[in-house]
């Protein structure tokens, strides 16, 4: 990200996007959440973060806007796209295993469209009319954007855009002899030897603070896995929900029991921890287990409302300049949205009670 600024490149870009949505902060936001929903439908939600990161913030430097709501923005339109397919978010995968395991059929590749379609669609409204006023333009600009404005280098441009550009695709790939790191690291090699950015100017471009914050919160989501709080979350469920829920009971129930835990939790771990849950809960209400697998699913990847739940979340944090109740001001909104229209597809799509 860092090199597009070195290279002069993302000045350029900022300036011909900006011709696009003028210096109206409400239309660069709404601009990155279409675009990054779109990307992300397709590609990892780190991919699109990744790529979409430095042009996000060098369109609001050529507008003269903040770039923070903007980057949040670009956070959650990539979290919305990932409901559009099976394989854009991880829980998804977590709930298909389960499945298989239990010789249920799988969910299809387009199972969870109608949700995803939904949720972009109204996910991206709140946020730019009414979720993006409930948090402050901290002035906060990313480390990789703080260079001086240099004019654009031709050479170190492409070898800059080539390079992200394959750093990308081996992401989007995920092949297992190319981790994701490794993808990354051997990006950055490349741009340091080729002289795109010295030494040290890629030490300063990285967010060291970003880092720490990461592992740390990291041990956070194990610890609280491994002290038995979800397990106590699950006997709850049985509890609360008696002998004879209505759809709309276990809808609610299910959805925000698996919402909360992966608030805290990664998406993947919650899933894993629920969807057996999820299994015995529909056998002993016979409700078919595709509804209730999809809700916990769905609910798993609604990690909006906290910095801990979701590594994309966390990259946000530093670069935002943000605080943890600024993503439950605005994230608890896009939570209610995903649970409505949960309760709106769920039941039509994947019906609890389907007629014999």
């Amino acid at each position: 990200g860092s090199s597009l600024f070195h290279a002069g490149i993302t000045d350029l870009i900022g300036e011909k996007m900006v011709r696009v949505t003028g210096k109206s902060e409400r239309n660069i936001i709404l601009a990155t959440l279409i675009v990054s929903c779109l990307l992300s439908s397709v590609c990892s939600n780190i991919g699109v973060m990744t790529a979409m990161a430095p042009l996000v913030t060098a369109m609001c430097i050529a507008a003269g806007v903040g770039p923070s709501k903007a980057l949040l923005a670009l956070l959650f339109g990539a979290q919305f796209g990932g409901f559009v397919t099976l394989v854009g978010v991880g829980s998804n995968a977590t709930a298909n295993s389960v499945m298989s395991d239990l010789g249920i059929t799988p969910f299809g590749f387009f199972s969870i469209t109608p949700f995803g379609i939904g949720v972009c669609i109204l996910g991206t409204l709140y946020f730019t009319f009414i979720g993006r006023k409930m948090i402050p333009d901290t002035g906060y600009v990313p480390e990789f954007a703080k260079t001086e404005k240099k004019p654009l280098d031709k050479k170190k441009a492409a070898i800059s855009v080539v390079t992200l550009l394959c750093v990308l695709v081996v992401i989007a790939a995920s092949p297992d002899n190319m981790p994701m790191h490794v993808a990354a690291v051997i990006g950055a090699l490349v741009i340091v030897g080729t002289k795109c950015m010295s030494v040290q100017e890629a030490i300063r471009a990285i967010d060291w603070n970003c880092m720490l914050l990461v592992g740390s919160l990291t041990a956070i989501s194990t610890g609280f896995k491994n002290s038995g709080a979800g397990d106590a979350v699950t006997e709850m469920i049985l509890k609360i929900l008696g002998d004879d829920p209505s759809p709309f009971m276990v809808t609610t129930v299910i959805f925000f029991a698996a919402c909360g835990l992966t608030q805290f939790m990664s998406n993947t771990a919650s899933a894993a921890l629920l969807c057996p849950i999820g299994i015995a809960i529909s056998q002993q209400l016979g409700a078919d287990p595709k509804a209730v697998l999809m809700a916990i699913a769905v609910a798993a990847s609604c990690a909006f409302a906290s910095p801990v739940g979701t590594p994309p979340n966390t990259l946000v944090l530093g670069p935002g300049g943000y605080k943890f109740m600024d993503y439950v001001k605005c994230g608890t909104g896009l939570v209610v949205v995903a649970f409505v229209v949960s309760l709106v597809v769920i039941p039509i799509v994947w019906p609890f009670f389907p007629a014999n």
